[in-house]
C-alpha cells in the first residue's frame, strides 16, 4: 500500500479492511474435552460391529497399519476389506486399558491408546490391541482419522 493511500485513509478515519489488511480471525483449538468424546465415539463405534459405520471414521485417503493386515495399507479398497474383517470378529466391548490425547493444533490431534477387545460370539478374537489415530477435520468441519496404526499386543 503506497504512503498517500495510508495518509488518506488516516486522514479519512478509515481504518478498515479497505486500507488495512486484516488478519483472518484465528481458528479455534480442539479442546483436550472435545477430542476425549470424539476418541470415545471412535471406540462406540468400533463396538458397533458396523463395518459402514466403522468405515465412516477414516478420511477418504487414509494411510494405516491395520492389526488385522501386516502391510502399509493405502489403497482405500484394502482398508475398507480389512474393516468388514474388522467388523466380523464380533468385538462386543473396547476396554481402555490406557489412552493418551495430544493436541496437535487446531485442526489436528492424536490418540494412542490400550484396549482389550471381548467378543462373547468369538471368543477367539478376544486380546489387546494398541492403536495411534491420528484425526483432522476437514472441509465440513467435521473429523475423520487420517492415520491409524494398530497392532495386536502379545499375550502375558
Amino acid at each position: 500500500m503506497n504512503r498517500s493511500v495510508i495518509i488518506a485513509c488516516v486522514a479519512a478515519g478509515l481504518l478498515t479492511s479497505a486500507c488495512t489488511k486484516e488478519a483472518p480471525p484465528a481458528a479455534a483449538i480442539v479442546t483436550e474435552d472435545e477430542a476425549a468424546k470424539l476418541a470415545d465415539a471412535m471406540v462406540k463405534t468400533w463396538e458397533s460391529k458396523d463395518a459402514a459405520r466403522i468405515k465412516a471414521l477414516y478420511a477418504p485417503g487414509v494411510v494405516a497399519f491395520d492389526y488385522a493386515y501386516g502391510p502399509l495399507e493405502t489403497d482405500r479398497a484394502v482398508f475398507d476389506k480389512a474393516q468388514d474383517v474388522f467388523a466380523a470378529a464380533q468385538i462386543d466391548t473396547e476396554e481402555q486399558i490406557s489412552r493418551k490425547i495430544q493436541l496437535l493444533d487446531a485442526d489436528t490431534f492424536v490418540v494412542s491408546g490400550v484396549w482389550n477387545g471381548t467378543s462373547k460370539a468369538k471368543p477367539e478374537n478376544n486380546g489387546q490391541v494398541r492403536c495411534t489415530d491420528v484425526f483432522q477435520k476437514d472441509a465440513t468441519a467435521g473429523w475423520l482419522i487420517v492415520n491409524e496404526h494398530c497392532s495386536v499386543m502379545p499375550k502375558a
